[in-house]
């Protein structure tokens, strides 16, 4: 028993040391590169899990759900936040949410792993993105917008006189196929108006412009409705899955889920259109067909406020809270309003194709040094247009490529001297045994 121990120990320890080496080179490789967002813009705002030197411009914390500020664009103003509301705790890496006060773009990128989730069941990590218009109830921040001038009633928007508002984006997305997420317009209505009203018995309207995750079977109704949107100055009849949870919320607190889904996926990038009045005539029918013993008829849901319509990203999984579970995701808006058909205005906006290389070069100084040097190319091309409801003109186009260095230095052993040093631990070690056996 003695000559099999010492024998089999070695080895043992060789094959573990190969396989956590191994472990580690894969986990290495799998690492995602995700585009960055500007640290020179005007504003930045970071989630940061290492210390930093922060500049003038940033503001940073170091732990969910992350800062929030209020920037102005021409006459427009909107609150930029994080908001990681459902993480206790971030291991590794970062999230940045910037913004240009020269162009308006708004910029997000989140490259984060090792969470841990205040409500697992939830799954979602949190909403990335802004308030467009209005306030939140019980909050006294007021995002004001003069075209649609919240809270509003749901009467209000679909018979009265802001019935015809549209809300105009114009973004791309960057996404990894198996990230789950959408990119949604978040909009809250109470039965008084904000900001002395409560959530309770309230509603929450979600339309998603875009997403990786187009069905999700603990709130869908089967039901489907057809859309108009328009998308790169193109109507498409769209059609969205209506998703409806009556009760949701925590304990005491509810109010009622309304998701609209589009089937298809929806719109990565474009130009993109929408008007709330058929969302929500969809809503006002929908209530009293799901959930009847809350809403009794139309008119109760048309008396609903609308207090706030913000826009931003869910993301996140339940499966992805460890490592090397990344949260990955970024995105760019050039522009965000709220539009009154046949009004003369003057709007600029901006739009920028990104695209990002990596060039991997692994310099290999010894058998169990490897030194991976990966130069990632972000190039951007950047299109600003001025245009109003008669002209449409190109004004500037300009190349901006930003190269960033980052060097990984990993303890690796090949496969091959792997196996080549485990056979000859095993003849050494059998060799001893015999050679002991001859001297005794």
């Amino acid at each position: 028993m003695t000559k099999v121990s010492e024998l089999m120990l070695p080895i043992l320890v060789l094959i573990m040391v190969m396989y956590m080496m191994h472990v580690h080179l894969v986990l290495s490789v799998q690492m995602p590169m995700v585009p960055s967002c500007p640290l020179n813009s005007s504003i930045v705002l970071m989630l940061a899990t290492e210390p930093i030197l922060p500049s003038g411009n940033m503001i940073v914390t170091y732990g969910p759900p992350g800062p929030w500020t209020i920037v102005k664009y021409g006459n427009l103003e909107y609150l930029l936040q994080i908001n990681m509301w459902n993480l206790a705790s971030v291991g590794y890496g970062n999230e940045t949410l910037t913004f240009s006060n020269k162009t308006g773009e708004i910029c997000f990128s989140s490259f984060i792993s090792n969470v841990t989730l205040i409500s697992p069941s939830g799954g979602v990590w949190g909403y990335p993105g802004i308030y467009l218009d209005g306030i939140f109830p019980g909050s006294q921040v007021n995002i004001r917008n003069p075209l649609l001038p919240l809270p509003l009633t749901v009467s209000d928007l679909v018979n009265g006189s802001y019935s015809d508002r549209l809300i105009v984006l114009n973004y791309s997305m960057w996404v990894p196929d198996n990230e789950p997420m959408d990119w949604s317009y978040d909009i809250w209505l109470t039965t008084a108006p904000a900001p002395s009203a409560s959530l309770n018995h309230g509603a929450e309207l979600m339309i998603w412009l875009y997403t990786t995750t187009p069905v999700f079977s603990w709130a869908d109704t089967g039901i489907k409705v057809n859309i108009p949107v328009t998308v790169n100055g193109s109507l498409i009849n769209e059609t969205f899955d209506v998703h409806v949870d009556c009760y949701h919320g925590s304990g005491s607190t509810y109010w009622t889920y309304i998701a609209f889904v589009p089937l298809n996926g929806g719109f990565e990038n474009g130009y993109v259109s929408i008007s709330l009045k058929p969302f929500l005539q969809y809503m006002v029918k929908v209530f009293p067909l799901t959930c009847p013993s809350l809403w009794s008829s139309w008119d109760q849901v048309t008396k609903l406020w609308m207090d706030v319509i913000t826009l931003g990203s869910e993301y996140g999984n339940d499966q992805w809270v460890s490592y090397p579970g990344w949260g990955v995701i970024a995105w760019r808006l050039y522009e965000a309003s709220i539009v009154v058909p046949g009004l003369t205005q003057v709007t600029k906006t901006a739009t920028t194709t990104t695209t990002v290389t990596e060039t991997v070069t692994t310099t290999i100084t010894s058998p169990e040094l490897v030194t991976s040097t990966s130069i990632v190319t972000e190039t951007s091309t950047l299109v600003e247009t001025v245009s109003s409801t008669t002209t449409l003109s190109t004004t500037l186009t300009k190349l901006a490529t930003v190269t960033s260095t980052v060097t990984i230095i990993r303890q690796v052993i090949s496969e091959t001297v792997v196996w080549w040093v485990l056979v000859i631990v095993i003849i050494v070690a059998i060799a001893l045994v015999v050679l002991r056996e001859r001297i005794i």
